[in-house]
């Protein structure tokens, strides 16, 4: 496009944006959308999200774990025509970026960098939030863009998109508006699609991943259906923030490892290595995690809550981490116990009571209360007079 068309169109832009439209009903809808939650005025995109995070984020993406060179690619056609180029998570995160050396500084100046959040609520109108919106390759020219930080820009994005239709990332090339050309646009639509061509065998499963948590008689944790190899300090690294929610990374230490010396650094390796193993779902600041959960500890507690006794004593099959020492799993432990035994002392069914002493053999008043309840006729009574026995004579 010659420079006088592009002049031109830019001069359409900004007349349009002083008259309070746009010529687009898509840019118009998301201006109509950012007008309650970002001010015009400003002037770079938040950039909150800790290096490690970003990092582990991008190892973990589909994108990059496509095979496909994304990085070199983008990094050349940004080089090239002295651009800046960017990959995002499916929320608008940014995850990885290259350039120019002049588009480069700009980026950094209006946080188009790695760990910035490019979605709508965040920037405004920009190409990676319309991609993310609409699901389709997006071009924002100019005064398009909702923030004045970006007024003189165009950016070129294109979603990719995972087997079962859902956003997994976006490609973007951007650079000033005078820089506008329909090759940028094909360059990120090619590649996009090469990507999708090339995803990981374990993303079509991802999208419906869900983090599974049984910490009663030892800590088995599964995502996605696979069980993951976790060691014993990274269960209760991952259950505690499951259990506890948000947390900072001192409180989360606390929680864990209590009075015993431990680096920031350990707990921060820790965490990182477990997002890998997440495809990048824990966040930081605070920390917390970004998929959904099961954990039975805490459906043991809502069934008590419910007044669903019989169910919430089946569930337990054991004391929460019986081997761990970390102060949340010693404070869960005991109030797991003793609202369990409670419940079943005041109302539990005999069957329930014996499930009980199963775990906990030397408990006599739950056997008692068993012998108690049964009629002399019923094998329960019987066993529960045996084990009564046993646990007098232990």
């Amino acid at each position: 496009m010659a420079s006088g068309e592009l002049r031109s169109r830019r001069a359409t832009a900004e007349s349009a944006r002083a008259d309070g439209h746009a010529l687009d009903p898509l840019i118009a809808e998301s201006w109509a959308r950012c007008e309650e939650t970002v001010a015009e005025s400003s002037h770079a995109a938040p950039v909150d999200t800790e290096p490690d995070e970003v990092r582990d984020r991008w190892e973990a993406s589909p994108v990059k774990r496509s095979g496909v060179d994304v990085e070199g690619q983008l990094a050349r056609a940004a080089e090239d025509g002295d651009l800046v180029a960017a990959v995002t998570d499916p929320e608008g995160r940014i995850l990885w970026s290259a350039g120019g050396r002049q588009m480069s500084r700009i980026a950094e100046q209006v946080g188009f960098v790695p760990g910035g959040r490019w979605d709508e609520t965040s920037a405004g109108t920009n190409a990676l939030a319309m991609a993310i919106v609409t699901g389709q390759a997006s071009t924002v020219f100019s005064a398009e863009h909702w923030c004045d930080a970006v007024r003189d820009w165009v950016c070129w994005s294109v979603p990719v998109h995972g087997p079962n239709g859902e956003t997994i990332g976006v490609l973007d090339l951007s650079g000033k508006w005078h820089q506008a050309t329909p090759i940028a646009e094909l360059a990120v639509s090619a590649l996009a699609q090469l990507v999708e061509a090339h995803l990981p065998d374990d993303v079509a499963a991802a999208s419906g991943d869900e983090l599974v948590i049984r910490l009663l008689g030892g800590a088995e944790i599964t995502y996605g259906g696979r069980r993951l190899p976790l060691t014993p300090r990274q269960a209760e690294l991952l259950s505690a923030l499951a259990i506890g929610g948000p947390a900072s990374l001192d409180e989360l230490t606390d929680k864990v490892y209590g009075d015993r010396p431990v680096s920031r650094a350990t707990v921060k390796s820790e965490l990182s290595h477990l997002r890998r193993l997440l495809g990048g779902a824990i966040a930081s600041r605070p920390y917390r995690l970004e998929v959904p959960v099961e954990v039975d500890v805490l459906e043991l507690h809502r069934l008590l809550r419910g007044g669903d006794l019989h169910a919430a004593a089946s569930t337990y099959a054991g004391q929460v981490l019986p081997q761990s020492d970390a102060p949340f799993a010693i404070d869960q432990r005991h109030l797991t116990d003793v609202a369990l035994r409670s419940s079943l002392l005041e109302s539990g069914e005999v069957a329930d009571l014996l499930h009980y002493a199963e775990i906990h053999r030397y408990d006599e008043a739950v056997l008692e209360r068993a012998v108690g309840l049964a009629e002399p006729t019923d094998p329960l009574h019987h066993e529960a007079v045996a084990r009564l026995q046993l646990a007098q004579d232990g």
